[in-house]
């Protein structure tokens, strides 16, 4: 199988990507978790300082996850002038 070069071209390809998907996600993630959260704290009546902590803590943790969704579809997405292929290493199984 032929490699092609590390081309600046390709890496920016592969980098926006990641980042659109990671930001638009973010955004429509985020805005449902903190929505959902949000009614939820106005419904039981929690203190409003410690709901910005939970709300900070879950969407770290629904962000980060989406991260790697993302990164996952870059990696399976076929790009105008090539495709990242996973192959073991010499040896490896």
């Amino acid at each position: 199988m032929q490699e092609l070069e590390v081309t600046w071209a390709r890496v920016l390809s592969v980098w926006w990507l990641i980042e659109w998907r990671a930001i638009a996600g973010g955004l429509v993630t985020g805005g449902a978790v903190g929505a959902v959260l949000g009614v939820a704290f106005a419904f039981t009546d929690w203190d409003s300082g410690r709901a910005g902590e939970l709300e900070l803590v879950f969407g770290g943790i629904v962000g980060l996850a989406w991260t790697f969704i993302a990164t996952r579809m870059a990696l399976r997405k076929q790009y105008r002038d090539f495709r990242i292929v996973l192959l073991p290493r010499d040896g490896a199984t």
